[in-house]
């Protein structure tokens, strides 16, 4: 029933979605598009990309321009479980319902889904076959220190390594294998937990390079000029890697590993060997100007990022592993996420691991990423000495990441270093590096190797502190600067201090946070010691940097032994602030003999804003409690929180305004029914008054959708997509979108009152077909056949006996003569889809129909081999068929059409309501838009298309269904849609037509009338349209991406194979080149250019068309001040001719021809054109003769030679604007 089996030969056309989850790149090329041409990558519009999810489902996600996104999803195996997706900010996730528990249960890691985050990652299928991933034990084994041992490899999967620092193995799981390693650890339908040992699966995903007056600046050359250089001390770097040929790091490395697979550990990428030298680098080739800030200490090379810099998570993991047996005592990360962590990710957990009893010193960046709670892991682990970036005058560098650490509220970063426009050793091994010896870097990237080099200038000076005394010291001797500590850490590291004092204190202590309800809050104290390694006691006035007496200290003043300690109390007291406080502040310590300022300490406290309950209650069909996942939303934020639900459940919530919605597992309306119902709450206020909100999910009340068309039809597709917006709030604008999986027979909605903020759109989408398998019983009872994916079809009519087979085992077929019959077996867990379909096929016969055992459709690959069709019945019908059988009378008619001759796709709207009333939708034909859509190809040509609802709000969702081409199929279409959205189609070929793919504009159509629809219609040529994109320019750059096999039906757009090449000219100067339909110019000035595209193909799926060249002038303008990127029009050609369905005409007969030139989006028209035809593939012309036939359109009649075997053309256009078009199509149409 559903459109299209698992697997097909080439990526599908473009699609987008997405999903939720919690609260709190490396982009790859289009699979239809070239590599770029000129200075750089093109930016095409129109991406398409396959990914394949841990759970087995394949997703096929187009980036269509603007919110034309399509998302299309091939479930795994079954199919039985159904997808949800949404958007959150530019992300896109997919999350299949099976594992929607489990992520609610917080046992797998979002971004598992995040297909957007996949494909930027290079996850996808076109760019890696397996997943990587990351298991870790249950936090109780983790925590235990007991020696655990790692989860064990499941079925699907390798591993890659084992992280035995955080009890965890590294695996690479078989996209190919991906439903059986995701049956292994999380068998059944919906698990609440993974089995194999493992406590949570994680992405293994990507970290990223987090990117002499420096050393100056931290007063590294303080202490050179006493000798202390870093000698005898090891700092290990994991990076990039390193040029150990590069002067200033000759002679400066004792130990190398690569955990990049496939990368030695040479650094083509050179952020590794910019920080290794930063480090210790000599400055052999500076005349030791560029000198790192420890150039006696001896580095120890892990290379975890590759040279594209990124790497997974877990090769940081056994990089850090590696530098700890190593002997490393300063261990360098110039690395980590983009997002912000809280500790907990493994990463984090490894630098905790590996840190306690004695182990060294991590100094990990903050990065790069501006905002509040932006630390990412690793830089999140507490025992992690996180370096932020400043600028020369100790301000806070504009990209430094601030903390708090998300959730926790932990005191992140703790020191800060410079980090902008920090000069060093430049590898020589990044491929197309002319820039010499040194170059210059901004980031934290930058930072952390000088505070790391710092730190191996404390070791050398104390070889006996560990790493925790030596970040305390680092921390608490820095220069503080205006910033906070939340901000920078605690101050500007500054080495010579560090190394000269006998006072240090502790760096910072554990911020004190209080969640609401907080108004009883109990003071919380710290204790801050002061170490004195002088001779002489010490007197040390105390102060805090803030006048709110919400902070104090034990005492004024302390006095701290010689070679001894002293302990003084920091209380901060939560009812002296208000709910809502994040503050951050130092403890200043003193030497009343100098009255200098030698110590200081950070602090912080957190104070959460006001919270109330909000109940969230799930009631079934049949009155009683449900369990359930749940989606919760606010006004106030643009994320969503995936709530699981046992009936009831309360939480506490800030003041907002909320909604949730379920997707809820429900009883149909007969026994053997199955459905799902969208339970969407009432808006509940939480403050302001209310003190508490209930959200009542109440599947009792729930009203069935369902479409009835004229012509008896099949569904094969449900969508239902939700947008809600408010007046005011970062959460505006939220939307969702949910496929009915193929087991559900049935939908429901539950009623709501119409909102009162801002609004609510939703529509379903519904995809209905001629039946495929229509039967009835011999007494002409109407039986509903599912047709199982990749089941054989025999179009035509048939009356066949029937017979019982039991469980459908070989075994079950003794004594039964079943030869060209139709075998009714009952579907068991003891007998596979593939037994039961083989035994079925070996015994003759011709249809087999399982029954279900359990309420809904079954929907099961039986391999569609041996010819054998194979449908399933639900259990009422199933009853009904085995009592015939049994009988020894039984008869099933059967009438098979694998292709539609009609098909509709009908959509029904809502608007700030979804009413208590029935959602029946029974539109008749004439009510219809009517598209007789045609698609030209040789007879038999195989392909897959579909058309698509696209809400305004973006993205859509749908499937796509097989085709058999060089036929008319009569669409139904449900029109007046366009307050809501638009539609929009593709078609994409296989076999002969394989890899090659037409998208259509987004359209609208009217009730009640007739459209003619034609893909891959002659003449196929060069020509731009709305779903692919234009040639535009962005910070004076021209990209662009040539539509080389577009048909001639207006607005599409048309790629694929063949031999494509473009080239830039500005007057007769080649600017750019490649052998592609892609490309990007740099530095383009005011002037006049050409754009010349050209093409060969030869395929059997159209032999018209065989080559092309179009030849685009236009004049460029250099972008106005703050416009960001523009389209640049260009004129295309297209043309209107009579062919049949294989693109052909009839020669020795006039055949008229159209002629229409216009920009893409139609603004300007072309005010001239010409026209030459040639009937000898291009050797010879002759001149037709245009008639005007309107604003951009001529007209010509040719009279074709009887002898004739083609058509070619060769027309040019021009406009205002210095806007021109000429374009060859050889074999253009063929005759016959």
């Amino acid at each position: 029933m559903r459109s299209i089996p698992r697997r097909r030969y080439l990526p599908a056309a473009t699609a987008l979605t997405m999903a939720l989850i919690g609260w709190g790149s490396v982009t790859a090329p289009a699979a239809d598009a070239d590599p770029a041409a000129g200075t750089g990558a093109g930016a095409p519009a129109g991406k398409s990309y396959e990914i394949t999810l841990v759970t087995g489902d394949l997703v096929h996600y187009t980036d269509l321009p603007g919110n034309h996104d399509v998302v299309t999803v091939d479930p795994a195996e079954d199919g039985s479980a159904g997808v949800e997706v949404q958007t959150r900010g530019d992300d896109t996730y997919v999350i299949p319902r099976q594992a929607m528990s489990l992520l609610a249960a917080g046992r797998l890691d979002e971004r598992l889904f995040n297909v957007t985050g996949l494909v930027a990652m290079g996850y996808d299928d076109a760019h890696t076959d397996t997943v990587p991933v990351i298991a870790t034990a249950p936090a109780a084994a983790r925590s235990a220190r007991t020696g655990a041992a790692a989860p064990a490899t499941p079925k699907g999967a390798e591993s890659v390594r084992t992280l035995s620092s955080i009890h965890a193995n590294a695996l690479r799981a078989d996209k190919g294998r991906a439903t059986s390693f995701w049956k292994g650890i999380a068998p059944g339908s919906d698990p609440k937990s993974l089995s194999g040992g493992i406590g949570k699966l994680w992405l293994d995903g990507k970290v990223e390079a987090s990117l002499a007056t420096e050393t100056a600046q931290i007063k590294a050359t303080d202490a050179w000029q006493q000798g202390l250089d870093g000698t005898g001390v090891k700092v290990a770097v994991l990076d990039t890697g390193a040029d150990l040929d590069h002067p200033d790091l000759v002679g400066q490395v004792d130990a190398t590993a690569s955990f990049v697979p496939g990368q030695s550990v040479d650094d083509g990428n050179g952020h590794g060997t910019h920080t290794a030298s930063t480090i210790a680098g000599t400055g052999a080739a500076s005349g030791a100007k560029e000198k790192g800030a420890a150039p006696g200490a001896r580095l120890l090379v892990g290379k975890v990022l590759g040279d594209e810099g990124t790497g997974e998570e877990s090769y940081s993991i056994a990089g850090m592993e590696w530098a700890k047996a190593q002997g490393a005592d300063i261990v360098s990360m110039s690395l980590g996420t983009p997002d912000g962590s809280d500790g907990t990710d493994p990463t984090s957990q490894a630098v905790n691991e590996l840190s306690a009893d004695g182990g060294p010193l991590f100094v990990i960046a903050a990065g790069n990423a501006y905002d509040p709670g932006t630390i990412g892991s690793p830089g999140a682990a507490a025992s992690a000495l996180t370096v932020a970036a400043v600028d020369r005058n100790d301000d806070r560098a504009v990209f430094s990441s601030q903390g708090p650490l998300i959730r926790t509220h932990s005191l992140k970063p703790d020191v800060s270093a410079p980090g902008t426009d920090v000069t060093a050793a430049a590898s020589q091994s990044v491929p197309g590096w002319t820039g010499g010896l040194y170059r210059t870097m901004s980031g934290t990237s930058m930072a952390t190797p000088l505070v790391a080099g710092s730190a191996a200038i404390l070791k050398q000076r104390h070889p006996d502190w560990s790493g925790e005394r030596i970040k305390n010291a680092l921390m608490s001797t820095s220069d503080r600067t205006a910033e906070t500590p939340y901000a920078a850490g605690t101050g500007r590291v500054n080495v010579a201090s560090a190394i000269s004092s006998t006072i240090e204190a502790t760096g910072s202590v554990e911020a004190a946070a209080y969640d609401w309800p907080n108004a009883d809050a109990k003071t919380a104290t710290r204790t801050v010691t002061y170490r004195n390694d002088g001779d002489e006691d010490v007197t040390l006035a105390l102060a805090l940097d803030t006048d709110a007496d919400a902070y104090t200290l034990s005492q004024s003043s302390v006095t701290v032994p010689a070679h001894g300690t002293t302990e003084v109390t920091l209380t901060l007291d939560p009812s002296k602030v208000p709910a809502g406080t994040t503050f951050s502040g130092h403890v200043v310590a003193t030497d009343t003999a100098t009255g200098r300022a030698v110590a200081h300490t950070g602090f912080a406290l957190f104070k959460e804003a006001e919270m109330y309950d909000y109940t969230i209650k799930l009631t079934g069909r049949d009155g009683k409690p449900q369990s359930g996942n749940v989606t919760l939303h606010t006004a106030d934020s643009a994320d969503a929180a995936l709530i699981a639900v046992d009936g009831t459940k309360t939480l506490r919530l800030p003041p907002g305004r909320y909604t949730t919605t379920s997707y809820a597992e429900v009883p149909g309306d007969t026994a053997d029914s199955l459905g799902q119902a969208l339970l969407i709450s009432d808006e509940a206020t939480l403050g302001d008054g209310h003190a508490s909100g209930t959200a009542d999910l109440d599947a009792t009340k729930v009203r069935k959708a369902y479409a009835v068309p004229e012509r008896e039809s099949e569904e094969t597709q449900a969508v239902f997509n939700l947008q809600r917006t408010y007046d005011a709030g970062a959460g505006v604008n939220w939307s969702t979108s949910w496929i009915l999986a193929a087991k559900y027979d049935s939908l429901y909605l539950a009623p709501t009152k119409k909102v009162s903020d801002g609004s609510m759109r939703a529509f379903l989408h519904w995809r209905l077909r001629q039946k495929a398998l229509d039967a009835e019983t011999g007494s002409g009872r109407d039986i509903e056949l599912t047709p199982q994916p990749n089941t054989a079809y025999h179009d035509g009519s048939s009356s066949l006996r029937t017979v019982y087979a039991g469980r459908g085992a070989a075994a079950d077929y003794t004594g039964h003569d079943v030869r060209g019959k139709a075998v009714i077996v009952d579907r068991t867990d003891d007998v596979t889809p593939a037994a039961r379909a083989q035994a079925a096929a070996d015994a003759g016969a011709t249809l087999l129909v399982v029954v279900n055992d359990t309420p809904g459709r079954l929907y099961q690959s039986y391999g569609g081999g041996d010819g054998l069709t194979v449908a399933s019945v639900r259990q009422g019908d199933g009853a009904r068929l085995v009592s015939e059988a049994k009988s020894g009378k039984g008869r099933l008619r059967v009438k098979q059409q694998q292709y539609p001759d009609y098909s509709y796709d009908l959509v029904q709207q809502f608007k700030d309501v979804i009413p208590d009333k029935s959602l029946a939708y029974k539109p008749d034909d004439h009510d219809l838009a009517r598209v007789n859509n045609s698609v030209y190809a040789a007879p038999g040509t195989l392909g897959y298309g579909g058309r698509y609802f696209i809400p305004a709000w973006g993205p859509g969702l749908g499937g796509d269904a097989y085709e058999k081409w060089s036929r008319t199929t009569t669409e139904y279409v449900t029109g007046g849609t366009t307050a809501v959205g638009s539609w929009y189609e593709q078609h994409t070929g296989l076999g002969a037509a394989d890899g090659y793919f037409e998208r259509g504009s987004t359209d609208s159509y009217a009730g009640g009338r007739r459209y003619d629809g034609g893909w891959f219609k002659p003449v196929q040529a060069a020509r731009l349209g709305d779903t692919y994109v234009p040639y535009q320019t962005s910070s004076n750059a021209l990209n662009w991406n040539v539509a080389m096999w577009s048909g001639g039906d207006d607005g599409h757009v048309g790629a694929g194979g063949g031999t494509k090449q473009t080239t830039l000219y500005r007057g007769g100067t080649q600017l750019a080149t490649a052998k592609a339909q892609s490309g990007r110019a740099s530095n383009m000035t005011a002037g006049s250019y050409k754009l010349v595209a050209t093409g060969q193909r030869a395929t059997a799926a159209w032999p018209g068309t065989t080559s092309t060249s179009t030849t685009w002038g236009f004049d460029y303008k250099p972008l106005p001040t703050g416009t960001a990127r523009a389209d640049v029009p260009m004129l295309n050609l297209d043309y209107d001719v009579a062919t049949d369905l294989q693109g052909t005409a009839r020669a020795g007969k006039r055949l008229t021809l159209g002629l229409r030139s216009a920009t893409y989006d139609g603004a300007t028209a072309a005010t001239s054109a010409t026209l030459q035809v040639s009937y000898d593939d291009g050797v010879t012309w002759r001149d037709a003769r245009l008639k005007r036939a309107g604003d951009g359109r001529w007209t010509t009649v040719l009279d074709t030679p009887r002898a004739a075997k083609s058509v070619s053309l060769r027309a040019a256009a021009g406009a205002p604007g210095g806007l021109t078009i000429g374009q060859d199509v050889i074999r253009a149409i063929t005759l016959k």
